[in-house]
């Protein structure tokens, strides 16, 4: 599972930091398309503005900067436009047009930010801010910027909207972004939870490991797609940040550019999905990095099927799938609180950190009282962050993610 579960950030559409000095390629506007309103904003430097999402014409803008911020922090996978096109077509509790605001100099796209809300298993309602921000000397204020924007638009939302549950502000950031984790506890933000990307440097030595008794794996058939991502959707619903099962993550899920189901591996007890791995190859980006690197993810068994060594079998399985194909290491996204223990499960495989990532939760403020300070912020959060570590120590895209 990935821990940041959306697509700006992982790369893929829902199946979810500093360095460099690069520069996104100059992408301007498109030329004949309307100029969007400029919106407000304080301490934004000389020739840089924040406007509204225009729509898919700036896609290749977004795709270009936030690859740039995603090679500068390590990332193993980038983002294509195709993918960014079916992300944002399918989106569930945001309308890119009024949540998302890209920033941009001199007409190209050096930044974006993007709101989405969702109710979490625990019972709060959270109010995510996704900021994905180009290397560039000026990316502190930009940073800024379009967490003024994302944090003001939240409290917008959360006012128009009636719910008992307390509502909470998150936030998400690579390990390796420091300008991005600045600014966040800054803000009063604390972490509620971690995770990684890992990598299998190899695929030699893989381990033959047998299915448990009365399960099968079978061809994908088109007809078998609806089970397989109910099953999936259910299986992580035990888990923090539970998976989104709206109908628009399962247009999603048909949509996705790298499905392969050659690939995948789905366990089958009779007519009932017991478990899954749904490997996928990413060529594009694999082109870019020089890299032979194939994806094992979408790692998931259902309750009555778990402690049984499933997860392991499928895992293994698809280690081989992915080598058989020409690969040469293999990757996956985990939750470091997975409550299955699956951190454990994947470093057994020979999975090692490769970077993490960092979630983070605020109060609420009250609309109309404007951000509170880091010190009130802190206060605040610290039954929150308390609450997040204990769930830790017993959820990502996982789970299947992709714009985080």
């Amino acid at each position: 599972m990935i821990l940041m579960t959306e697509h700006d950030v992982a790369g893929r559409p829902g199946a979810p930091g500093s360095g460099g000095g690069m520069q996104p390629p100059s992408l301007p506007h498109p030329a004949g398309a309307p100029t969007p309103a400029l919106l407000p904003a304080a301490g934004l430097p000389p020739g840089v503005r924040l406007r509204p999402y225009a729509g898919p014409e700036d896609h290749p803008g977004m795709v270009a900067a936030g690859n740039a911020w995603r090679t500068a922090m390590g990332f193993l996978e980038l983002v294509t436009v195709a993918s960014q096109d079916t992300f944002y077509a399918n989106m569930a509790n945001c309308d890119p047009r009024t949540d998302c605001v890209v920033a941009e100099r001199d007409g190209a796209i050096v930044g974006y930010s993007r709101v989405e809300w969702a109710d979490a298993r625990d019972g709060e309602r959270t109010y995510a801010a996704i900021l994905i921000v180009a290397p560039d000397p000026d990316r502190p204020a930009v940073i800024d910027a379009l967490f003024d924007s994302a944090e003001a638009r939240s409290i917008e939302i959360a006012a128009g909207q009636e719910t008992d549950r307390p509502r909470v502000l998150d936030a998400f950031s690579p390990g390796a972004d420091a300008d991005l984790i600045a600014a966040t506890e800054r803000r009063g933000y604390v972490v509620v939870r971690r995770g990684y990307e890992m990598v299998r440097p190899d695929l030699e030595a893989i381990p033959d490991v047998p299915l448990p008794d009365g399960l099968e794996i079978r061809p994908v058939r088109p007809e078998h797609l609806r089970a397989i991502w109910e099953a999936d959707v259910e299986a992580f619903r035990d888990h923090w940040g539970a998976s989104d099962g709206s109908e628009e993550a399962w247009a999603r899920f048909l949509a996705d550019p790298l499905a392969d189901p050659s690939l995948w591996r789905v366990a089958w007890d009779g007519d009932e999905v017991g478990g899954q791995v749904r490997s996928y190859l990413d060529a594009e980006t694999n082109a870019s990095t020089g890299r032979l690197t194939g994806w094992t993810e979408s790692i998931s068994v259902r309750r009555p099927w778990r402690r049984r060594g499933l997860a392991r079998a499928l895992l293994a399985d698809s280690l081989r799938a992915v080598r058989d194909r020409g690969m040469r290491e293999a990757a996956l996204n985990v939750d470091a609180g997975n409550e299955t223990g699956a951190l454990t499960l994947y470093e057994s495989l020979g999975f090692v950190v490769h970077r993490s990532e960092v979630i983070f939760h605020r109060p609420m403020p009250v609309a109309g009282a404007g951000v509170a300070s880091a010190e009130q912020g802190a206060e605040g959060a610290a039954e929150g962050g308390a609450r997040g570590e204990a769930q830790g120590g017993a959820r990502g895209e996982a789970q299947g993610g992709a714009d985080r």
